[in-house]
């Protein structure tokens, strides 16, 4: 089947390269030229892995082309995916600028039957406004009478899996309120439903995947209803720590014996500095938004962001309570992106904790395998090495739960410090291990501090 991807940012690219991999002829629209020129390479531009393999080989079969023209590769298609993005506007919705403009151009270029499908995270009711505004522009060149049936395909693609999690993913939602467009989904996912494609390397996890067929309207809320319950879970397990850091419990264990109720599950109850990142914030928003414009207040919702805000500053609230004034302080922050296994920084903890500790008067400097700058107006000196990072620190913080900061020799992190407390803002050492090491240890509510602080010459 030939298919157009408009908008090659993250989602783009990786249901571009997948559907290539899957053995469509695949164009992905991309308007940046800088972006563009690396993706006809096969390279991404940035960082998701096996995103850049997956790629050069499909440009490299020739199933895989990208243009910057939407309306050379639209009218080439029988499905157009929308992929496009919605960042949060001022109001609380997603600002749909972007996705008016490509619509506005579909429009005008599409000259027969296609079936138009949002990827974009969306308001309820975007997707009747998408396919009017289609039909409108057509009807405006004389093409009243070619199909343009409509799909919501919410994706869940999760930052650091994102291949993984389109080839076998637990559950896929279609909102088509169109038989065409029914039909047309269907036949598109079938192999990934059925699981009857050539498997990549390394071996995947068995699935099941489910195949969810609804309204339009019903896709539209599944995605901002599941992202908002994500998020939930998170501000509830960090809000239990709280309490565990005050009555010498350890949120761990809490959590571990939470998990293994089968109601509850363990997924996304690990304490830390909160999420991130450009979903959760920007679709709780949305969700909140779309319950006021209805006559509705979501105290809950609002709940989990206010949440997630106090927590983002838990760590400047501790490293106060051991260091007293910040001023003239060396603190080092290890992890800069929001998770694990990407170079993404959008509403990421650390540059609102780095942002909060200069102000302070704190010097900060940062390290993380995979980021290597911030926006200008975030700028703070990252350094390559760890151990570099942390020499003559007063503090170092763990903020991204890489999985390297796991293995961090302790030892030689203490004797490189000129403090020697980390705050370990994502539970991802031994406790024990590090008060061996000579460091004071202080995780997010694991019961309060262990160790005892270095006393240094300059100190007495």
């Amino acid at each position: 089947m030939k298919i157009t991807v408009v908008g090659s940012g993250y989602v783009g690219t990786v249901v571009a390269a997948c559907f290539a991999f899957l053995g469509h002829e695949v164009i992905g629209v991309e308007v940046d030229p800088g972006r563009l020129a690396m993706l006809e390479k096969g390279r991404a531009p940035f960082h998701e892995p096996g995103l850049d393999t997956l790629l050069a080989d499909e440009v490299g079969a020739g199933r895989l082309t990208f243009t910057g023209d939407i309306g050379e590769a639209a009218a080439r298609a029988a499905v157009v995916f929308l992929s496009v993005g919605t960042p949060s506007g001022l109001n609380g919705n997603p600002d749909l600028t972007a996705l008016d403009a490509a619509v506005r151009t579909l429009g005008g270029a599409l000259n027969g039957p296609t079936t138009i499908v949002t990827k974009s995270t969306v308001p309820v009711g975007t997707n009747q406004w998408v396919q009017s505004l289609i039909e409108d522009e057509m009807s405006a060149r004389g093409l009243d009478d070619i199909s343009v049936p409509m799909a919501a395909n919410p994706e869940f693609l999760r930052v650091g899996t994102a291949i993984e999690d389109f080839l076998h993913p637990d559950r896929i939602v279609v909102g088509a309120d169109d038989p065409i467009a029914q039909t047309t989904m269907r036949a598109l996912y079938e192999p990934i439903v059925q699981q009857q494609f050539p498997q990549p390397s390394p071996a995947p996890r068995a699935v099941t995947v489910e195949y969810v067929e609804t309204t339009l309207s019903t896709a539209e809320l599944i995605k901002y209803a599941s992202n908002s319950f994500l998020a939930m879970k998170i501000s509830f397990i960090n809000e239990i720590a709280q309490i565990c850091d005050r009555v010498g419990a350890d949120v761990t264990q809490v959590a571990e014996a939470m998990g293994m109720d089968h109601r509850i599950s363990p997924q996304f109850l690990r304490a830390g500095l909160g999420w991130g990142g450009s979903c959760f914030g920007k679709d709780l928003t949305a969700l909140a938004t779309t319950a006021r414009e209805h006559g509705f207040e979501p105290p809950l919702l609002q709940a989990i962001g206010a949440v997630n805000d106090y927590q983002r500053l838990e760590v400047v609230r501790k490293l106060q309570a051991h260091l007293g004034t910040l001023r003239g302080k060396r603190v080092a922050l290890l992890g800069l992106a929001f998770k694990p296994d990407t170079d993404d920084t959008r509403d990421a903890p650390a540059t609102q904790i780095a942002a909060k500790l200069r102000q302070l008067g704190a010097v900060v400097v940062g390290h993380d395998p995979v980021v290597t700058s911030l926006p200008d107006e975030r700028q703070l000196p990252i350094l390559a090495d760890p151990y570099e990072a942390v020499q003559r620190a007063d503090a170092a913080v763990i903020i991204t739960e890489w999985p390297q900061f796991g293995t961090l020799d302790l030892k030689r992190m203490a004797n490189l410090m000129h403090g020697n407390l980390i705050i370990d803002g994502r539970n991802v050492l031994n406790p024990a291990e590090a008060i061996r090491a000579g460091l004071v240890y202080e995780g997010i509510g694991r019961g309060g501090t262990l160790g005892s602080p270095r006393r240094r010459v300059s100190d007495v």
